[in-house]
């Protein structure tokens, strides 16, 4: 066990990052690959082996910041900066651990460590009351990466950590057991900070192993293991080896491609993945990408990376491009898990989590009423011809922003609002960030227009006179109003979201609901003739 921290000896604090090293590597060349410049140490106590200490030999020189005085100062006199690095290597529990000093980090090969293992650790470790910060991954239209840190230690859930949109990255806090650290934060590795010694460092590998493969983590914080990405090469190569083996043999089935970021359609003239010579394609999909490949069975990973979609305006020139690889949506099944490529990452998600989202998607309602087919350069022309056609049946609310405060800003009601109460959200098909950013609208326009009469006022003095609604006061009744997104698409059938956009779709229905809505999902067909429209430049 650990050093008590009530012992007479009272070692001083120690901080340590330690990995744990997957059990493919034992041989210190694979998880040490640059030999060159490098001491090892065999550290040996009372003739016990405690490990090996790789250290690399690095000469003084002066701070980076000295060049900013270049020409007024020498660097000489601005000191001498070492920037040590150091790996022990060592065993307990018949695994091998990793411990990294200084740069030690920059040594190892990034393929060697358990991927999650602090975080494993660190939950097992951490009171439920005892976090102090967490680091997220929030899949909604902006996929924002951050880092929350309380000014004092609280729960989990005083973070506002969505448990369905939130990948947990990284957790601090406090061990119930203060045997185990003073301080501890869990991602791929592990960071202690707790009075030790090299001597005890095995039974406390040994202690923070067992914690790796506890489970009882999973009852305080049961939602960790929904979402993982995976930052494994080996794992992501095999994935998208198994990815180019279903395309090669035509089996389509949960692959696509759809644009992988929001765009200003009022710009957008067409897309293009080859020459001039190719035609412009009024949107993005896997067919015609693979149509226009010279040979699509001998398509591969580094192939699809290489490729540019191109976004072309109306003067034919590219505005922006990326990676095809980056406009690949898929889901494998590999064992128990579920493997989704998004935004050119994979990502591993159970089974269960996969499933329960499927069937909210299922179950969500299809909207009832039949709207107008696309055959338009952007919704914003679509939005308009559908109200000018129909003016007494719709409204057009496209682009009416409404000024709100309350870290809002700017808000749009919604695209089209039609006289028997439903508010319709419209959107080009998309990626999950397009998408989520269509359902985002909805919710925050929904929110507010049940919980304030200040933002119903502002949205009634933007309606046409016979939308208007009559008791601008009163709150909503509960299935007065109906909630509707839009989706343009052309693919055949009902409409295959990606993941994360069903993810975001679930939430946003949700609380829509909770805030007495009804919510539905509309496919906007795209009209025959136009979706089958190549045009050459």
């Amino acid at each position: 066990m650990p050093i008590p921290m009530n012992d007479e000896s009272r070692l001083p604090t120690q901080g340590l990052t330690i990995y744990l090293v997957k059990e493919d590597f034992s041989d210190p060349e694979s998880i040490i690959p640059a030999r060159s410049g490098i001491d090892v140490h065999a550290l040996e106590s009372d003739r016990r082996h405690i490990g090996e200490l790789y250290v690399q030999r690095r000469r003084p020189q002066p701070p980076r910041w000295a060049k900013f005085f270049r020409g007024y100062l020498d660097p000489a006199q601005l000191g001498q900066v070492t920037s040590a690095a150091a790996v022990l290597l060592m065993k307990a529990r018949d695994r091998l651990f990793a411990i990294t000093f200084g740069q030690g980090r920059h040594l190892l090969n990034p393929d060697i460590w358990e991927e999650r293992f602090g975080l494993r650790v660190a939950l097992n470790c951490i009171g439920e009351s005892n976090v102090r910060s967490i680091d997220k991954r929030t899949f909604d239209s902006i996929s924002r990466h951050s880092r929350e840190q309380a000014s004092r230690e609280a729960a989990a859930r005083d973070f506002q950590l969505d448990i369905e949109q939130d990948l947990l990255r990284a957790i601090t806090g406090t061990p119930t057991n203060s045997d185990l650290g003073r301080r501890m934060s869990g991602m791929d590795a592990l960071h202690a900070a707790i009075p030790t010694n090299v001597e005890s460092l095995r039974e406390l590998l040994s202690v923070y192993f067992d914690k790796y493969l506890d489970t009882s983590y999973r009852t305080t914080f049961p939602w960790v293991d929904h979402i993982a990405e995976v930052p494994n090469r080996a794992l992501v190569d095999q994935l998208d080896e198994a990815l180019i083996k279903r395309i090669a043999s035509e089996n389509l089935d949960g692959i696509w491609m759809a644009v992988p970021d929001v765009l200003d359609w009022e710009r957008v003239d067409g897309f293009r993945w080859a020459g001039r010579q190719e035609p412009l394609h009024h949107d993005v999909n896997l067919q015609g990408f693979l149509r226009s490949s010279p040979n699509a069975q001998s398509l591969t990973a580094k192939s699809l990376k290489q490729r540019r979609v191109s976004c072309i305006d109306h003067d034919g020139i590219a505005f922006t491009s990326w990676p095809a690889y980056r406009c690949v949506h898929a889901q494998l099944d590999r064992g128990g898990d579920s493997y989704l490529l998004s935004d050119g990452k994979w990502y591993r998600l159970t089974r269960d989590f996969v499933g329960e989202v499927n069937e909210a998607y299922r179950r969500l309602p299809r909207y009832a009423h039949e709207l107008p087919p696309f055959a338009d350069h952007s919704e914003t022309l679509y939005n308009k011809r559908v109200a000018e056609t129909d003016p007494i049946r719709y409204a057009l609310m496209d682009a009416k922003e409404v000024l709100y405060g309350g870290g809002y800003g700017r808000v749009e009601f919604c695209d089209l609002f039609i006289d028997r109460k439903d508010i319709l959200h419209v959107k080009r098909y998309g990626a999950s960030s397009v998408l989520s950013h269509l359902f985002s609208q909805g919710l925050v326009s929904g929110e507010l227009f049940q919980t304030d009469a200040g933002f119903r006022q502002k949205v009634n003095a933007l309606l046409p006179q016979r939308h208007r609604i009559r008791d601008i006061e009163r709150r909503p009744n509960p299935n007065e109003y109906h909630v509707a997104f839009g989706i343009i698409s052309d693919a055949l059938g009902d409409l295959t979201l990606p993941f994360f956009s069903r993810l975001n779709l679930k939430h946003a229905a949700s609380r829509l609901i909770g805030y007495g809505y009804r919510v539905s999902l509309a496919k906007i067909e795209v009209q025959d003739t136009y979706s089958k429209l190549k045009r050459y430049l």
